[in-house]
């Protein structure tokens, strides 16, 4: 293989070995074993870090010199944005109604003071796409971790089928995963395609791959640790 296609499959391997799923608080939800505490926890806790990722692929989108990218960036914020693509609503707002399923309320979120690690998350997504930072840092630390994963699945079943079945949330509640963790709904698939061109085009000598490398691990650390601060938060 070329020293290309060995950096792009170093970074699919990663992203692999670190998918959602491989956390305790993923299995834990996706094993039915999580309560309604948990559950408005994780919509609680993630939902002030998923409020800037239109804010955080705007900046990438700013950054990127390839006009086709930037129609597909583009694309993918207003859809996030407004739900239009998909003939739903803002995709924030929709995970919200998730939330509420089990109690949560917009009181609770704007009265919410955010974990260490939710805030660690939130400064190193924004620091990432900022001026200081290469697109190719960017991209791998954002779009490639964040779409780069496949809907999360656990014993043969989605998150969006596990809802249903494991915890008998109506549609509303359900229709966030329906979009971000099924089978059933195509507008995301591109977006991670997206993230690999950009790597491909630009990420085109050995300091730039490796600090990509390097954005996409730190990226999975500040991750993995606000998961398990999430976990922890029904174990005090």
């Amino acid at each position: 293989m070329s020293i290309q296609e060995n950096y792009i499959t170093e970074i699919k391997d990663l992203v692999e070995e670190n998918k959602k799923i491989t956390h305790p608080l993923y299995q834990k939800i996706m094993s039915g074993k999580a309560d309604k505490e948990l559950l408005k926890n994780f919509v609680l806790h993630r939902y002030h870090i998923k409020s800037f990722w239109t804010r955080n692929i705007s900046a990438i989108h700013s950054k990127t010199p390839d006009v086709e990218s930037r129609i597909a960036l583009a694309e993918n914020i207003f859809e996030e944005e407004t739900g239009q693509l998909t003939n739903s609503k803002r995709h924030l707002d929709l995970f919200f109604n998730f939330g509420e399923q089990f109690g949560l309320t917009k009181e609770e979120l704007d009265g919410l003071e955010l974990l260490e690690e939710t805030k660690a998350v939130i400064e190193w997504n924004n620091k990432v796409c900022g001026p200081d930072h290469h697109l190719v840092e960017a991209v791998a630390a954002l779009i490639i971790y964040m779409e780069g994963q496949p809907p999360v699945e656990f014993n043969g079943k989605t998150m969006n089928t596990a809802m249903k079945d494991l915890y008998n949330v109506n549609k509303d509640g359900m229709d966030y995963f329906t979009i971000h963790s099924s089978h059933e709904n195509d507008v995301e698939d591109d977006h991670a395609e997206v993230g690999f061109n950009l790597l491909k085009k630009y990420a085109n000598t050995s300091e730039l791959r490796e600090k990509s490398i390097k954005a996409l691990k730190k990226s999975i650390e500040v991750r993995m640790n606000h998961f398990t601060a999430i976990l922890e938060t029904v174990r005090e």
